[in-house]
């Protein structure tokens, strides 16, 4: 099984911009797309400007939350234009994505922000890993179609790899590691906001590797004795 990517659009203003996502789909064998609270109807002018991508749009799948997502998907990978303080705008380029995702089998989604503001700063803690496309740094925010175009064909270009793909954790895998990564920070007794630079950090870290459902689980191992013993040292000092 290869790597199965999705695309999700956040709280899209403009109907062009939803038809035009969807024919860049098309045009890169991408079909499964995502819309997360639309701010605008899926009429006319989305179905007009998706040209022949129309079936993309009636089968795309509309929900209420961002959240939903992060639940879905294995790996869920955020665009923005914004570069800003690591770790939470750590990036990646399109072509390092695109290796990623033609080494992995598993579910992936690639997410692009709303036309106005883009993604909150919510929205990027709960990603695995941030993809920002090189632009002029004066003016340096893409259309959404545009950007998606140079994401899609960096993934088309890697999608016939046939090297050997490994199969990618699963969020729940994901999940259990940082409950452990969690506790271990509060062993240690770090400051809230160090503990969540510690936590994101770690994420931008697995997120931007080729790491196994395999290796995760290793590492679940690690963290799951380095937990026991913690806790067990400090049942004896109470």
């Amino acid at each position: 099984m290869s790597n199965r990517v999705a695309v999700v659009f956040v709280e899209p203003l403009y109907e062009i911009n939803i038809g035009y996502l969807a024919r860049t789909m098309k045009n890169f064998g991408l079909r499964e797309l995502y819309l997360i609270n639309p701010r605008c109807n899926i009429g006319l002018d989305a179905r007009k400007f998706s040209a022949h991508a129309f079936d993309i749009l009636e089968n795309a799948i509309i929900l209420d939350n961002f959240k939903e997502i992060i639940k879905q998907f294995d790996l869920v990978a955020c665009t923005t234009g914004k570069k800003g303080p690591k770790p939470l705008r750590r990036y990646i380029t399109p072509e390092a994505l695109a290796k990623k995702l033609s080494t992995l089998k598993g579910r992936s989604a690639i997410v692009f922000g709303r036309e106005d503001i883009g993604l909150k700063n919510d929205e990027l803690r709960l990603c695995d890993v941030v993809v920002t496309i090189e632009t002029n740094p004066q003016y340096p925010i893409l259309n959404i179609s545009h950007a998606a175009a140079i994401i899609f064909y960096e993934f088309f270009k890697n999608k016939a790899s046939r090297g050997p793909r490994v199969a990618m954790p699963s969020r729940e895998e994901i999940n259990v590691l940082f409950k452990y990564l969690g506790e271990i920070c509060g062993f240690l007794g770090l400051p809230d906001h160090r503990r969540e630079r510690s936590m994101l950090t770690f994420r931008r870290i697995i997120g931007e590797c080729s790491i196994s459902s395999n290796d995760v689980r290793l590492l679940i191992g690690i963290f799951r004795k380095i937990y026991e013993l913690l806790e067990t040292k400090n049942l004896k000092s109470v």
